[in-house]
């Protein structure tokens, strides 16, 4: 048991709770979506066509950038369009996805390259193993794995993050519950690529089936098991190392900075797929909770389904619902349940539409500044961000803020402070991008300036310099004839004078 190191946050109750954490397998969607890019990568190319008949788990996008991951069929069929589409973003705008519609075989691509005996392979090649697995951050932030795996080579301990500290969210504990063994296969697997001396598998204390679960499989001794305060949120890489470890992450620093590979529970079974089964992410369990279903419970759906063929299996109800993926805290709103399930789609939340409170004036509590779990001052970032004075509002570390919105939350005027920071961060990034630009077009334009004024001066002294040549030339060719012109002269007259005698 670990004490709660870090002040700030708060306790919320999971207002929709059920007895059975389980897991149900759903039927083959009948056409799946798969869009190019995810949240934190770069946009694949797609390397199939309409038309194409694909197998599941066959690469059909990817590209030469490091950075991106490719993009697999999630199930066998034929690809029927290649076009732009709504997906569960915040921006709310269209991107380029790949449709292929189900032949229902599921009918998957060979993995030729078993390494289900890991230990006998360098890093390096697992690494890239995982990284054509197209495997990400299946905690909700989407990174890919295989670049933080790349950093990890003086990495001493791996936090396995099963915390799962949103209220309402259950597949982490579903998939704990469900496949314990294959987790700590993949916490060893995770040992042998990072080379770290230590594991910790952190659990919140509401947990105790999934926490018992791992216990009774793990025999390494190499990899402990943590319970933590249910307390939200507890799951942040930088608030989770100084609960587990009591060690602190500096500003602007990642967990990997410090030595620590900090890694969703769901990853790390995606990493034993790939390396103990061959099998690429195609498919994660997602929580359907909300007012708005009579059956909360947890779907292991393939990628690309769409929301709505998994929100019909929890029995919704007839009334107006707001759709959010994610948290209930950190979330973000869907316009409606035709969008497909992304890899970093971990619930849904189905509520009933009710009318949302309205924002008052700040009555300067301070209670948003005890709330919040990385130290900041919410009120005085508040009002900077409202005023879009965003250079003062980064003086106050404004980009430290890990949008948990625990502020909002417990703020008596209902004011919406993520949005205001959330709002000042992009705007400040743009402001920024902009000085950026202009001092570059400032730049080029005064050294053009300079670049002519150069010109010209090296110009006038070139013709300087001629002027003065010629002058030289022209003195020197004078004094050349005035010799002449003084001997011919003398010549003359040495002739009279002889002509004389």
């Amino acid at each position: 048991m670990y004490s709660d190191l870090y002040k700030g946050g708060v306790f919320i109750s999971n207002p929709y709770p059920i007895d059975d954490v389980g897991i149900k397998k759903t039927t083959l969607p009948n056409k799946v979506i798969l869009p190019l890019n995810e949240r934190m990568t770069e946009k694949a190319t797609p390397c199939v066509k309409v038309g194409d008949l694909v197998l599941t788990g066959q690469v059909i996008a990817s590209n030469d950038d490091f950075n991106s991951v490719p993009i697999h069929a999630t199930v066998s069929g034929q690809v029927t369009a290649i076009d732009d589409h709504l997906i569960p973003h915040k921006s709310g705008f269209k991107t380029q996805c790949i449709t292929i519609q189900s032949d229902g075989k599921d009918e998957w691509v060979k993995d030729e390259n078993s390494t289900k005996d890991y230990w006998k392979y360098p890093q390096s090649l697992l690494i890239e193993k995982i990284h054509y697995a197209g495997i990400v951050g299946m905690g909700g932030a989407g990174f890919p794995t295989h670049i933080k795996l790349g950093l990890s080579q003086n990495c001493s301990t791996i936090i396995v993050n099963g915390t799962e500290c949103e209220p309402g969210i259950m597949c982490d504990d579903a998939l704990m519950q469900n496949y314990p063994s294959q987790v700590i296969k993949g916490v060893e697997i995770l040992l042998h690529i990072c080379g770290a001396e230590r594991a910790i598998i952190a659990i919140e204390n509401d947990k105790p089936d999934a926490y018992n679960s791992l216990l009774i499989n793990n025999n390494n001794d190499r990899i402990s098991i943590a319970h933590v305060p249910t307390k939200y949120t507890s799951g942040s890489e930088k608030l989770l190392t100084k609960t587990i470890l009591d060690k602190e992450i500096p500003s602007g620093d990642f967990a990997i900075d410090v030595g620590i590979v900090c890694l969703n529970v769901a990853t790390v079974k995606a990493i034993f797929d790939i390396i103990i089964e061959g099998k690429p992410l195609v498919s994660r369990i997602v929580t359907v909770t909300g007012s708005g279903v009579s059956k909360p419970y947890n779907y292991e759906a393939r990628l690309g389904s769409s929301f709505e063929d998994i929100v019909s299996l929890s029995s919704p109800n007839k009334l107006k619902h707001d759709v959010r993926m994610g948290g209930m805290m950190m979330g973000i709103d869907v316009p409606s349940t035709d969008v497909p399930i992304s890899k970093t789609c971990n619930c849904i939340f189905i509520n009933n539409r009710v009318a949302k409170d309205t924002a008052r004036e700040c009555i300067r509590c301070g209670s948003c500044n005890q709330a919040c779990p990385v130290g900041l001052l919410p009120q005085q970032l508040y009002w900077y961000s409202k005023s879009e004075k965003t250079d003062k509002a980064v003086e106050y570390s404004l980009f430290d803020c890990i949008e948990c919105a625990c502020c909002s939350y417990v703020c008596p005027s209902n004011i919406p402070l993520v949005e205001y920071f959330s709002f000042a961060k992009a705007l400040h990034r743009n402001t920024s991008e902009e000085k950026r630009k202009a001092n570059i077009a400032r730049e080029r334009f005064e050294y053009r300036e300079f670049r002519l004024e150069r010109n010209k001066t090296e110009r006038a002294q070139m013709m300087e310099a001629k002027k003065k040549a010629i002058k030289e030339k022209m003195a020197k060719e004078k004094s050349q004839k005035d010799k002449i012109t003084k001997a011919m002269e003398r010549v003359n007259t040495n002739k009279k004078n002889k002509i004389n005698e």
